[in-house]
Parts: C-alpha cells; structure tokens; sequence
C-alpha cells in the first residue's frame, strides 16, 4: 500500500510539474508565453517622408496631379508638438497646405513661411492671420521684399525643413515646385526629400535664419560641399566662367566613362532658358556634345539667342533637342489657339553620368530653382547637387518618360535675319537625321524657331 501511495504521489507531482510548464495554471511561469506571444507580432512600421524625388504630372488623376503636394501634406501632419517647420516659397495659393500648417501651428509644432511678395493670395491671408507676420516671433507668415538676402530681385529658393516628422529627423525638401495650384495644373515639377541629414538640414536651417533678416548680406554668394552635397545659393555677381552651372559642368570629361560606350550623359530638363547666361549656357552644352558627350535637352521655353546656339551644328549633327511646352488654350472664335505657352516643365535638372573629375562612373543629379536666365543669379535661388545612383535613376527614368511621352518637335529652319519667323518649320526629327547623314561641315546653319509665345498668366506668374 505504501509503495502504492508513493507510485500515487509521484505520478501526480510530475502532472502538476507538466501543467505548470504548459501555463495551464496562474502562476509567473504561465504568463511568460501569453506575454512571449505579444511581444512576436509584427510592430506596425513607423512612418517617414519617402525619400528620393517625386514628381506630378499636370492635366491628370488627383493622385499624379497633386503628387508633391501629398507628400508635403504627410509630413506637415506627421510633424509632432516641440518640432519645427520652415518653408520657403516664391508663390503659395494652396488652401490645403495652408490649413495643415495652420492645425500644426495649433497643435504646438513651429510654423515659419518665408514667401516672395509678387502677390498675396487668399491662402496667405489666411496663414498670416492664424499664425502672424512677425518674423521675430517663434511662428510667422511673411514675405519678403525683392528678396531675402538679395536687393532687388525675388525669393525663388523653394526648400521645407521639418526637425522632426514621423519617425524621421533633420528633413530636406527641394525642387522646383511652389505651393501653387498652376505647379499642379499646369507644369512638370520636382520635389527631393531626404531624411536624417543632420549636416544639410542644419545649413539650411542657417540660411533660413539668415533669410528671415530681409535684408541683404555681406556674402550673399554661397558654394559649399555639405557631406556629399553640394550646395550654391545665390546672389552670384561674378563672372561667367564661375557661374553656379559653368562651375559644375567644369569637371566633365566626355570620354573614358566606364559605362555608355565611353562617353558621359548629359540630360538636361530646363524651364525657361533665355539671356546673356543663357547663351552661354547653352554654348556650353553644344561644346560638350561636340566634344563628344551624349547630350539631350528638353526646354519649357527657349530665346531666339539660346535657340540659334543649338541650330549652329557641331561636327556631330545638331544638339538633340525637344520643347515640352505646349499651347493647349484654344479658346479663339473659331478654335484657334492664343499662342501662348500654358503646360509646360517648371524643373531646373540637369543630369550628369560618366566621366566627372577623377571619377569614370559619377551619378549626379542637379535640382532647385534657378532658370538658365540672367535673373536665375541675381535674387534668392537655390542649386543642390546631389550624388547618387539611385537618385539618378529616378530623376533619369522620368527624363526619359518626358522626352518620350511629353516632348515636342521644335522647328528648324535656314538661318536669315530678315525670314519670318512664323514660316511653317521643318520637323526637328528631318533635320536630326539630315545632321546624322551628312558629312561633317556640310550641314547649313538653322535655328531654332517657335510659333508661341510666354506672355501668358502662367508665365507671367513666374
């Protein structure tokens, strides 16, 4: 009976034992699976801005329409009480965008907008009566007159800090795209983001605090590589060989690139291209592609002296060259159309691949807000450099879409100073593949000649 009882006893302590340890019963031991169990589901991801370029698409679906502008909305209402937002902005008429910065101004985030002062909307007004228009206080809504840093000309630099939204810190945003319903409606524009980069973020920071001043500064000139970037910032007064551009088309060498069959590719996409600085801009790319380099170029709007660089043929043929701006208003009479530009690229992008400096497999990538015009140096404008191959890729791949899908032919014609220009042009298509057959030499000078104008209120507006 005892040696019964014992076998009892025992049989039923290894029970408990085995109970204990499959957490049937409440004890410590049985709340380490229930607690083991929560701990293996899946965190939901923590939000942050994507990072890279974006890009909207005029005349289309909300969603690709008002792209950029989604992506600004998402992280001025990810942006928490004690962090800050500074914007910077030529034009702004976009209620959405000024009712978000408006909630986070109540919710305890810091709001400060710098905006040129060529007109003051309806979103602005509401902005400077939610938030205020003191720039020595810790939020505001101001303009600035005839530009921040410069005298007499405007704030184009269009760059949006955020310290902290989402899970992401230290935000950059720059491109070439305003708060604007016409840069949703009407253009092709570029918005970069970048998260985490302390060292940028901190120098724009620097120059924001110097542009709230308005007033101009000593050195209004800057050129600064920030960790890999590098960052120019007008005024520029000086000479044209040290132009922001000149400058960093100065290290590219057209062959001895490591891919592309040896020569470097040169993609430029360019909103409106004109002047003095125009000219010699444009002298600058024909040289590089009769040096050798593979370069394409598309343009909003180009001078007749800009145009005349581009019909003057090198030894390879003629500058590949196509227009995305286009006349749709056709609201005459009869149908016909006002002649004047009205959808056209806002971007000011040039991109570099192949043989830069020292390097035989450079990726670069050019945004920000300075035109290819005498003015793109005078007043408040922004060029960021950015390396990289996948920002290149992207920026490259939407190149391409537009050159494709977005372009036009521009007319070429037998150079004459006393011809019409409104004579019916030859498809630029004929005359690339005349400059592709014809024997170095023999090919006449043209120019390039367009029917339409840019005096429209889209154009006026910039």
């Amino acid at each position: 009976m005892k040696s019964s009882a014992r076998a009892l006893a025992t049989a039923l302590s290894l029970i408990v034992l085995a109970t204990a340890g499959s957490g049937s019963v409440g004890t410590p031991a049985a709340a380490a699976p229930t607690v083991a169990a929560h701990a293996a589901k899946p965190k939901k991801p923590k939000w942050t801005p994507a990072e890279g370029p974006v890009f909207n698409v005029p005349r289309s679906r909300p969603e690709t329409q008002f792209r950029i502008e989604r992506q600004v909305l998402s992280a001025i209402r990810h942006s928490k009480k004690g962090s800050r937002i500074w914007m910077s902005m030529f034009s702004f008429d976009r209620f959405p965008v000024a009712d978000a910065l408006i909630k986070a101004r109540k919710r305890g985030v810091q709001v400060q907008v710098l905006i040129n002062d060529h007109e003051m909307t309806p979103a602005q007004r509401k902005m400077r009566k939610a938030v205020g228009t003191n720039r020595k206080k810790k939020n505001f809504v101001a303009q600035c007159y005839k530009g921040c840093r410069s005298n007499g000309d405007v704030l184009h630099s269009k760059f949006i800090l955020f310290s902290k939204t989402g899970a992401a810190r230290d935000v950059v945003m720059v491109g070439s795209v305003n708060m604007k319903m016409n840069g949703a409606k009407n253009q092709y524009n570029d918005l970069w983001t970048t998260n985490d980069s302390t060292r940028l973020y901190e120098r724009l920071e620097a120059l924001f605090k110097e542009m709230k001043l308005d007033k101009p500064v000593r050195k209004p000139y800057i050129d600064e590589q920030i960790g890999k970037y590098r960052l120019m910032e007008t005024p520029f007064h000086g000479a044209p060989y040290d132009d922001p551009i000149m400058t960093l088309l100065r290290p590219v060498q057209c062959k001895g690139a490591k891919r592309n069959g040896g020569r470097t590719v040169i993609r430029v996409n360019m909103h409106a291209w004109d002047g003095s600085r125009g000219r010699y801009i444009a002298q600058r790319f024909r040289n590089l592609y009769a040096q050798g380099c593979d370069v394409k170029i598309q343009y909003g709007m180009a001078g007749r002296n800009v145009r005349e660089v581009f019909g003057n043929p090198t030894k390879r043929g003629y500058v590949p060259v196509r227009s995305n701006g286009f006349d749709t208003d056709h609201s005459g009479p009869d149908g016909e159309s006002d002649g004047e530009i009205d959808l056209y690229s806002h971007m000011k992008e040039l991109l570099i691949s192949g043989h830069y400096g020292d390097r035989t497999n450079a990726r670069i990538s050019i945004t920000g807000s300075s035109n290819y015009q005498d003015s793109g140096l005078t007043g408040d404008e922004m060029v960021l450099m950015i390396p990289g191959r996948k920002t290149y890729k992207a920026y490259l791949r939407h190149w391409n879409w537009m050159w494709d899908h977005r372009t036009r032919a521009v007319g070429y014609r037998p150079h004459s100073g006393s011809a019409d220009d409104t004579d019916p042009p030859f498809p630029a298509r004929l005359m690339m593949s005349m400059a592709a057959l014809a024997p170095s030499g023999d090919l006449p000078r043209m120019i390039v000649t367009e029917k339409y104008g840019f005096d429209s209120p889209e154009w006026r507006d910039e």
